[in-house]
């Protein structure tokens, strides 16, 4: 987003020569944690196979055939 302020302006303070320094950011990023998110999707036992195939059933016949087989 280029020319677009990373701070949420108030009406009352459109000036140039306002500081940043109380503004509110414009976007604002959240951690999300991956713990239970990695729980959530292991519980299913069809998508944990699926989310496992690269330790259960990769061959290791030195062709490359997918990304994971890469040193």
């Amino acid at each position: 987003m280029c020319g677009v302020s990373r701070y949420k302006v108030q009406h009352d303070e459109l000036r140039d020569d306002a500081t940043t320094k109380n503004f509110r950011l414009a976007k604002v990023s959240w951690y999300l944690p991956i713990i239970p998110r990695f729980k959530r999707l292991f519980t299913n036992g069809h998508d944990a196979k699926n989310l496992t195939w690269h330790v259960d059933d990769r061959k290791s016949d030195g062709l490359l055939r997918h990304p994971a087989n890469s040193p």
